[in-house]
């Protein structure tokens, strides 16, 4: 390789690296200005003296608006003066209360066992047999003798040992143990005859304890007026917390009377169901507002939350619930965390975080989470609910509006290839249908500035919007070549998705082709549909401004297309960005194929080593730069490099184990697979067939073939350094596979379909 080469692959790399470290010192002192909580020392001793009590109230089965539309005075002045937001519900199981408290204890997703709500006193029997005898039958420990228990914990610790990542049942518990903090747990949710002790999956160590608390039935007070004849007794749980106060640093408080009332939802009628919930709210509510009285503001820290929604919430997939967070830090405004880097959002793998974060206490191994914290954005909850709304109907609507466009993908491919075969007089429209593909990602990018709440409202809009799109740009490309076109969609899409990343990602995050914030998969960046995209469309671009440069004579200098690379690689690799590592690789091997291909015709096995080289150094100073910010500030990627920290390399065999797993699982199962499959046939037949067509196109336009060549090559490490692959490469091919087939079908000598074409122009 020339030295030339070299110096233009070491600018790539550090364009991207001097805006990263000029922009460290900036985000890194912000962050631990507005973030004392990170300037704490790790300690082993009792340190409540300093940071005060942490309360977590558990008020289940609710939604934000379920709060909203409530008589609840002290939650909506709390709402006023503390943090408010919206918690994803995801977990590794189902979408139930255990799976939930479960996840949340251990800070990584899991599933818990059918025993897991057992969380009993020793003392207490459970088929006629004390739970500490249990206990000890399960662990062989004896429990000590005002501890509480999880009978579930074994089998919960069995389900999860598999996983392709570390998984550690009971590490908030853990945490706080070593610390020298002391934990309670108060309330339950319990209903006729069966015990259902959410909480004490959520607080327990390592060995299923929960050191003190109050779980038992004793709790709850008769009343035949509400669901199963019981609700919380509120004296008794402020006369626990009276009792402990003086032992206990953090108290968990499962209020459990809306998850009895949502339990009881298929019971009554729906007039009572309301009813039932509505006034264990507002009970809620009261209890709350007298807490917040005993509570020290400057000191303590609450944390208020719902594990999961109501089932009715869950049926329309909207699986965010509300979370308030008031104390030392916290103001009027949006809550946020750096799994998310949304204001509004947080996950709830934040939650165990979030307490251990208030008194300084390291995460433990597995634990995935980070502290929520205010992000001085505001938004009344109207707006919020709003929000929320729009979100909901985003996840409902994805589905549809993709399977949608793969299956009309697919066909049209199908029919341009029979064309090219079998049919060329209707060439023509096969060119036409063939452009409108490619703008259907660039209209479901804009479909957000046309807001559509249904299925078939935005698919209309969406695809009224791709015609329009489509026929603009044939207007203006008029006399230019199908390559000129092609290129002018990748361009178009190619500049939206940068100038949406450089300005919040506003468009993206209401995207059906977007990434699903509901869903919990990605928060901020590209996401890997939008991803291939902007590779595909990128190299596709670039190659055709490179060919129609030379054409011209002036011929596009490497040094102006330098800036263009280093600008998607920052887009693409950011922390606060873009954090996409699959997504950095794969820009890499594409953009340095292109530079190889400009000075030499074909890539050797030296270069491949060379670019492979090039991208492992970029990657470690990535992730590295991403570890050295402010813990509040840092993406994935920082979270990886302490996670080799603390638990060895072995953490990304469990990485690359995880990410093997769902893609092979995703090349089975997803839409796009059929894309990706497809396209490449396409291209592979055209190589072929019609015989010699393929070195014709590469002798005429060689800058453009190899725009190609090096998406491909993008595409393909797409596919194999992604954990959803096979999804990034299936869109990349939207913008790869059509423009090859356009640039066929022109150089196809059929007169009949230039007679068309021009017929059809009219």
């Amino acid at each position: 390789m020339k030295p030339k080469i070299w110096f233009i692959f070491i600018l790539i790399l550090l364009l991207p690296m001097f805006i990263f470290c000029a922009s460290a010192y900036e985000v890194s002192s912000v962050n631990r200005a507005s973030n004392p909580h990170d300037k704490l020392k790790l300690s082993s001793l009792n340190i409540p003296g300093n940071q005060g009590k942490v309360f977590l109230i558990c008020i289940d089965r609710v939604s934000l608006a379920d709060i909203y539309q409530t008589d609840t005075p002290n939650l909506d002045l709390l709402i006023q003066q503390a943090g408010i937001g919206l918690m994803t519900t995801n977990t590794g199981g189902s979408r139930s209360q255990r799976d939930a408290y479960l996840t949340m204890g251990a800070g990584t997703r899991v599933s818990a066992s059918d025993k897991s709500p057992l969380g009993l006193h020793v003392d207490e029997l459970h088929q006629g047999v004390a739970a500490g005898s249990l206990y000890k039958q399960i662990t062989g420990m004896t429990a000590p003798a005002d501890a509480i228990v999880n009978l579930g914990f074994a089998q919960a610790v069995r389900n999860n040992k598999n996983r392709p990542y570390t998984v550690n049942i009971g590490a908030l518990g853990t945490a706080l143990k070593q610390a020298g903090l002391r934990f309670a747990v108060i309330g339950n949710s319990d209903t006729a005859g069966e015990y259902k002790r959410y909480s004490v999956s959520f607080m327990m160590d390592e060995e299923g304890i929960v050191p003190a608390g109050e779980v038992h039935e004793s709790i709850l007070m008769e009343d035949l007026g509400r669901p199963f004849g019981v609700r919380t007794d509120y004296g008794k749980v402020m006369k626990t917390i009276e009792e402990l106060w003086d032992t206990i640093d953090v108290f968990a408080l499962e209020l459990g009377d809306t998850s009895r009332a949502e339990d009881f939802r298929y019971e009554a009628t729906d007039e009572m169901n309301q009813r039932y919930k509505s006034t264990a709210i507002e009970e809620g509510d009261a209890f709350i507002g007298e807490l917040i009285q005993r509570m020290d503001p400057g000191r303590d820290l609450l944390v208020i939350a719902s594990a999961l929604g109501s089932a009715n919430d869950l049926a329309e997939n909207n699986r965010l619930t509300p979370v308030i967070v008031m104390g030392p830090g916290y103001d009027s405004s949006l809550l946020v965390s750096a799994s998310t880097k949304r204001p509004g959002i947080s996950t709830n793998l934040d939650i165990s975080t979030t307490i251990l974060s208030h008194y300084g206490i390291k995460r433990q191994g597995g634990q995935l989470g980070n502290r929520i914290h205010s992000s001085g954005e505001k938004m009344e909850v109207e707006e919020l609910l709003e929000y929320n709304k729009r979100l909901k109907e985003v996840n409902n609507q994805r589905a549809p509006l993709l399977r949608s466009y793969v299956s009309v993908l697919t066909i049209l491919l199908l029919a341009a290839l029979i064309c090219i075969f079998f049919l060329r007089k209707y060439l023509a429209y096969a060119e036409i249908f063939l452009q409108f593909i490619m703008v259907v990602p660039i209209s479901y990018l804009l479909l957000p500035l046309f807001y559509k709440s249904t299925p078939a409202g935005s698919l209309s809009l969406s695809w009224l919007l791709a015609s329009a799109i489509t026929g603009l740009v044939w207007v203006f490309t008029k006399e230019r070549s199908m390559i000129a076109k092609s290129g002018s969609y990748c361009l178009i899409i190619t500049v939206l998705l940068i100038a949406d990343q450089l300005t919040g990602a506003a468009l993206i995050a209401f995207s059906p082709l977007g990434y699903d914030i509901i869903s919990g998969v990605r928060f901020y960046g590209l996401g890997n549909e939008y991803m291939g995209v902007l590779l595909g469309a990128s190299c596709t671009g670039i190659g055709v401004i490179s060919q129609y440069s030379e054409q011209k004579g002036k011929g596009l200098s490497m040094w102006l297309l330098l800036p263009v690379f280093a600008l998607i690689l920052f887009v693409l690799s950011h922390p606060g960005i873009g954090a996409n590592v699959g997504g950095t690789v794969s820009a890499l091997m594409a953009y340095s194929s292109f530079i190889i291909l400009q000075w030499k015709d074909q890539l050797r096995l030296h270069h491949i080593v060379s670019i492979g080289a090039v991208t492992a150094v970029f990657l470690v100073l990535l992730f590295l730069f991403d570890s050295s910010r402010a813990v509040d500030s840092q993406s994935h990627m920082g979270q990886t490099v302490s996670l080799i920290r603390e638990n060895g390399f072995f953490e990304l065999v469990l990485i690359a184990k995880r990410k093997i797993e769902v893609n092979i699982r995703l090349f089975r199962y997803t839409i796009w697979t059929r894309v990706f499959l497809l396209s490449l046939f396409s291209m592979a037949m055209l190589l072929f067939r019609p015989v010699g067509i393929f070195r014709v196109i590469k002798k005429k336009r060689p800058r453009f073939i190899k725009g190609i060549v090096s998406g491909v090559i993008g595409c393909i490490t797409a596919l194999l350094v992604n954990d959803s692959g096979i999804v990034a490469a299936g869109t990349s091919m939207i913008y790869l596979a059509p423009p090859v087939l356009l640039a066929v079908m022109e150089q196809l000598p059929d007169r009949r379909n230039r007679l068309l074409w021009k017929k059809a122009a009219l």
